[in-house]
């Protein structure tokens, strides 16, 4: 009577438990034959100089800023899409200077927005889109942590390629495409955090894998049960 309800057990464990371990298969399996470099997009991005030759000297010097800015907390001049620019990092946030002439081009709109990413895209494919994405309501998942507001730049080819861009200080945040999304689909099954897809330690999956030794055990349990009754059979 006790092995034939846990045979029971064992047979709905086994249901729920075999639909899980299969998803956990079939998303390790993505995972692990996908290249990180092409989930990563460095195909997708054309390697820029992001500083300039020794000796250089731009027209405002960084005395100059620190006067105009003497709130800021990091001063670094930059490559900006071929022009000299400064970064500057205060406690509010970030800003984007011209280091020829002293103006400040941030926050960037949509057209600057869109030579950024066109700077850094190694493809000849054109934009498809330019959206400015201020909030976590607007924000799709792929974002993850990073933080808004950020233009998202949607190109027009076969891996629907995005490419944020800070309207702070002009760098290329992120890129995503198709692939990337489904990688991050199958992260998300494997770990089982529906949510925010980050979490390797929530609670489904600590149920999941609690009722995966149950099962083992139980499996183990009728294994040697099977085994012993057998010899009580022979043994009559």
């Amino acid at each position: 009577m006790i092995a034939f309800r846990v045979r029971q057990w064992h047979k709905w464990l086994s249901l729920f438990i075999g639909a899980q371990v299969m998803i956990w298969l079939a998303s390790g399996l993505y995972m692990v034959i996908m290249d990180l470099d092409f989930i990563h997009g460095d195909h997708l991005v054309r390697e820029r100089p992001d500083t300039f030759m020794a000796g250089y000297s731009p027209e405002v010097g960084f005395a100059d800023i620190l006067s105009n800015y003497p709130e800021a907390d990091e001063i670094v001049l930059a490559n900006w899409i071929g022009n000299p620019v400064y970064r500057i990092y205060t406690a509010e946030g970030s800003l984007l200077v011209d280091a020829q002439d002293g103006t400040q081009r941030s926050p960037l709109g949509k057209a600057d927005a869109i030579a950024v990413a066109q700077y850094h895209y190694a493809r000849s494919r054109g934009v498809a889109s330019a959206t400015l994405i201020e909030t976590e309501a607007d924000a799709p998942t792929e974002l993850q942590s990073r933080k808004l507001p950020l233009w998202r730049i949607d190109f027009d080819d076969a891996g629907a390629t995005s490419f944020y861009v800070s309207p702070h200080d002009g760098t290329l945040v992120a890129r995503r495409h198709t692939y990337w999304r489904i990688f991050d689909f199958a992260w998300m099954l494997h770990i089982m955090d529906y949510d925010e897809r980050a979490d390797v330690n929530n609670t489904f999956l600590r149920v999941a894998a609690g009722m995966g030794l149950t099962l083992s055990i139980i499996g183990m349990w009728l294994l040697w049960f099977s085994f012993n009754r057998r010899k009580r059979i022979n043994g009559i």
